[in-house]
């Protein structure tokens, strides 16, 4: 980065705070467009020192540099438009169609799906047809949750897992029954809201966090529809272990910082959901580098009680199966190394580490394992195959390393 750019833009940024009778600037925010990516782009002085970051996690960044030339002056944009405001936990509320016809579409998708049968829907113009119509009668832009399922739906498709696919179909169908009825109960209001977002205006069912300190274990690219991929991030909170996603479409923004990172939330609001639950931070702060004493908190609150993963599994699929993607940092007491790597916790329980998925990370991983290395944790996301609890991994830690992202 350009030192002088840099320079510039913080002689700007001081003379800007010292126009400000009632306070002084100490951050500044903004959405910064290029080459059709929106990041947002964070300058905050820090002991009279410009710090920058954009929410791609890049310090230097292309988006950086251009929010530094906008400060200095470099650019003179002719628009004034108003900053976007932060989107809302929310989504779009149904309303675009009556909810029996959007009802009606996603029976005729299950329908479609098992006339086809599970091997052939990848590719039956029926099955493309009616997704199709259930994207076209939902709100717009489609939902987040909607987009997830139907990104899930296609996955399972080409991958010919009945069980997965049925499970899906099933929550569709619960989605369905939701739709038609006259007074929803709690359960069915929350997978309407996971789906579609919350109705115009009606009360978020969300719970405040208060003072938590967080860090990001992993984050990764979801599918969904061609226009409504998710970038899911998961932290966890050190002091009750519990686990949540900020998920952000790539036109919207999220907290700032690369991964791994330690935020100090001042306050965040949890939805109820599915599993893991979905936060919006709101107030907080950013560390980089992540104290070694947190790294040691994370060892402490992983869980060490396999049959208690199993079981929120299975609770967790069974309320919103097709959306939870259950997410969980364990604490091995052995793994066995004899083809199937397996963890084991002290009372024997099992997790198969999977290795179907042949992506970067999990072979990264078997690669550590292969090589001796004894993980003090691992972070990662849930799965089956029939009857067995899979665990594919984003994040390890050793005595060696604190923290390893794969």
């Amino acid at each position: 980065m350009s030192t002088r750019l840099r320079d510039v833009a913080l002689r700007h940024l001081r003379a800007l705070g010292a126009t400000v009778e009632e306070g002084s600037i100490r951050r500044l925010t903004m959405d910064i467009e290029l080459e059709g990516r929106i990041e947002m782009v964070t300058l905050s002085l820090r002991d009279d020192e410009l710090q920058c970051v954009s929410s791609d996690g890049r310090n230097d960044g292309p988006h950086v540099m251009a929010a530094l030339r906008f400060i200095a002056g470099a650019e003179q944009r002719e628009d004034s438009a108003h900053p976007r405001p932060i989107p809302s936990i929310s989504g779009p509320s149904l309303g675009q169609a009556p909810p029996s016809e959007l009802a009606e579409a996603l029976d005729d998708l299950l329908t479609a799906v098992a006339r086809v049968g599970v091997s052939k829907a990848q590719y039956a113009p029926s099955v493309d047809a009616a997704l199709e119509r259930v994207v076209d009668i939902a709100p717009q832009p489609t939902p987040p949750g909607l987009g997830r399922f139907i990104g899930r739906l296609q996955q399972e498709m080409r991958s010919r897992e009945p069980v997965h696919v049925a499970r899906i179909l099933d929550g569709a169908s619960q989605v369905a029954d939701a739709l038609r009825a006259e007074a929803p109960t709690r359960a069915s209001a929350q997978r309407l809201s996971a789906w579609f977002g919350l109705p115009s205006g009606s009360t978020p069912d969300v719970e405040l966090l208060y003072d938590r300190t967080m860090i990001e274990l992993g984050r990764e690219w979801l599918s969904g529809t061609e226009r409504a991929s998710v970038e899911r991030r998961y932290l966890i909170d050190i002091r009750s272990g519990s686990i949540y996603r900020e998920d952000r479409a790539r036109n919207a923004t999220a907290s700032l910082g690369p991964c791994p990172r330690q935020l100090r939330v001042g306050l965040a609001e949890v939805e109820a959901g599915p599993s893991p639950k979905r936060i919006r931070i709101l107030q907080y702060e950013v560390e980089p580098d992540v104290p070694s004493e947190s790294w040691l908190r994370i060892q402490h609150v992983a869980d060490r009680n396999f049959a208690h993963v199993t079981e929120g599994y299975r609770q967790s699929v069974e309320a919103h199966p097709s959306l939870a993607e259950p997410f969980v940092l364990i604490a091995p007491y052995r793994i066995e190394r004899n083809g199937i790597f397996k963890a084991f916790d002290a009372e024997g329980h099992q997790l198969v580490l999977h290795r179907s998925e042949r992506r970067g990370a999990v072979l990264a991983f078997y690669d550590l394992l292969a090589e001796g290395v004894e993980p003090s944790w691992v972070a990662g996301r849930l799965t089956d195959t029939g009857a067995t609890l899979c665990l594919t991994p984003f994040a390890v830690g050793t005595r060696d390393q604190t923290y390893r992202r794969l």
